[in-house]
């Protein structure tokens, strides 16, 4: 005798032939949530609310609002957006990139008009291009002599400080009469917001010769007399080495000192602490870089060859180093931060880096073969609900949606049809509300929140000792009706309607070896039981 019993459902995994599946694994998982070991519906989409651009490839929500209507960014290029670093930033500055021109706004600008983000700023401040004069009374003797020199520096409305002018030509004068600085710049064309200019002058500061702080002036003001003395002068100048991003940056991203990071062509640039503005460190490494991103202290370059990491606290002092395998990404949008580390598309499968090591995680599910079959280059992913979900495209124009569940004993794989009619041009996970949010056929979606999907279960393949007849079946569900087929050596044998948990007759007067349950429908399925006989259904624990 031989009978089927199914009571835990779970994921695909491709790489085996469907009669070497373990028990509960399937050919097909389509549209199911398979956390609690039952066979459960994906659930739909509900609209939250109509977008303002047509198929954004980015949305992103801002703000602290608990209202999740409030405040999306739209836009219609891959763009990278971060919060600002500083905690209850008063400003309620945001920063992106879209690989043409860092960018970023405040409160006031990014909600204006009516569609967001409304106006914003270039990242960075330039240099001031002036180069500033002084005018000073002669010593009337040497020990009254001071050389001096200055420089200026341009400072938004936000107290952000750009990088300094150059200085002025060392000039001694007597250091006990008023010194008048000219030649201050004017203000550059760009949208800068330049607000005020600083002036700092030439000291001694224990052995070391640098610029300390003389004033701050309104940026109209392009002379000032300074009567200041040494021992009152402020901070040494902070700015000297900061300079904006490069334009062409991407992949913004916010590591764990509070500094910003991108990258441009086979360069990791980095902010400093908690000043998106102010960019000075720099880190080539030996190929073109695809992706960054971040886990602890560790900043992770994936590249077209081998994926490179850099540790370090200090912005200022990262060390790169090779990773292990060659594993090349192919999509910068497949690329997801995940706490603990970070999981990105190559070739072979999925990667992951993090703390314990590097490796293909999904070698165990699928052949590099059958993950090519997926066209992983077309990959936007997001991780919700400790899941990888990303959106794809096939070579031939069809898309999907794949569901990587990396909770419980171990990753299991499902896929869906969720993105196959109309297609998901952008998402957003958001901690606040714990939902995914896509843009999907003119609106902005949540993901898993409506009605349940249509499933599609498919078994393993059972192979029997010998060629017999399998008579009774049984379906336990939380609600009915279900459907389920089943396959003879691969043909169709019975679909039935199943409206209850009472054993039912299965067609009779054909024999089989190979035997394959499959199940259909939207509601909670616990146990398929499949046998010769009522009897042995029964017997069935």
């Amino acid at each position: 005798m031989a009978s089927i019993d199914i009571n835990t459902f779970d994921g695909m995994q491709p790489v085996l032939d469907p009669l070497l599946l373990p028990v509960g694994k399937a050919v097909m998982a389509q549209n199911v949530i398979l956390n609690s070991g039952t066979l459960k519906p994906l659930l739909g989409t509900t609209t939250l609310k109509s977008l303002t651009k047509t198929n954004p490839k980015t949305i992103w929500r801002y703000g602290l609002s608990s209202n999740e209507n409030e405040y999306w960014l739209e836009f219609l290029n891959d763009t990278d957006v971060i919060n600002s670093p500083i905690p209850n930033d008063q400003w309620g500055r945001a920063y992106w990139t879209d690989g043409i021109k860092p960018q970023y706004g405040v409160n006031s600008t990014i909600i204006s008009g009516s569609s967001y983000p409304g106006t914003s700023y270039d990242l960075g401040l330039p240099a001031p291009s002036n180069t500033p004069a002084l005018t000073g009374s002669v010593p009337s003797v040497a020990a009254l002599g001071e050389t001096r020199t200055y420089v200026e520096t341009f400072v938004s409305a936000y107290g952000e400080e750009g990088p300094p002018s150059a200085a002025a030509t060392p000039t001694t004068i007597d250091a006990g009469q008023p010194v008048y600085v000219s030649n201050l710049s004017t203000v550059p064309s760009g949208a800068y917001n330049i607000a005020t200019r600083r002036l700092y002058r030439s000291s001694t500061v224990g052995s070391a010769a640098q610029f300390q702080f003389v004033v701050e002036l309104p940026i109209a003001q392009t002379t000032y007399t300074d009567t200041i003395l040494q021992a009152n002068l402020g901070e040494v100048l902070p700015s000297e080495n900061w300079i904006a991003p490069p334009d062409g940056l991407k992949g913004l991203k916010i590591v764990s000192s509070g500094a910003a990071v991108g990258f441009m062509d086979n360069v990791v640039y980095m902010s400093e602490p908690n000043l998106p503005h102010a960019w000075p460190n720099k880190y080539p490494i030996d190929f073109p870089i695809v992706a960054v991103g971040s886990f602890q202290q560790t900043v992770i370059a994936v590249t077209t060859s081998f994926p490179f990491a850099l540790y370090g606290a200090d912005p200022a002092a990262m060390s790169p180093a090779r990773l292990e395998l060659a594993q090349a990404c192919v999509s910068k949008t497949s690329l997801v931060e995940t706490g603990d580390g970070i999981l990105y598309a190559s070739p072979d499968g999925l990667v992951s880096i993090g703390a314990s090591g590097m490796s293909v995680i999904t070698e165990q599910f699928a052949t590099r073969e059958e993950w090519q079959q997926l066209n992983p280059a077309s990959f936007h992913a997001f991780v919700y609900d400790r899941r990888y979900i990303a959106f794809f495209t096939r070579a031939d124009g069809s898309r999907g949606t794949l569901i990587l569940n990396m909770s419980g004993n171990g990753p299991f794989w499902t896929v869906s049809d969720l993105n196959a009619a109309t297609e998901v041009t952008a998402a957003y996970s958001d901690n606040r509300s714990d939902t995914l949010y896509m843009a999907q056929g003119g609106n902005i979606v949540r993901f898993n929140h409506g009605s349940p999907l249509s499933y599609l279960w498919s078994s393993r393949i059972y192979r029997m000792a010998s060629p017999l007849s399998m008579g009774w079946a049984s379906v336990n569900a939380k609600a009915y009706p279900v459907t389920l087929n089943i396959y003879a050596d691969g043909t169709l044998s019975d679909t039935r309607s199943v409206e209850d948990s009472s054993p039912f007759r299965l067609s009779s007067g054909f024999l089989a070896t190979d035997w394959q349950p499959e199940l259909s429908g939207s509601n909670e399925i616990t146990r398929v039981r499949i046998a010769t006989s009522m009897q042995e259904l029964k017997t069935l624990p």
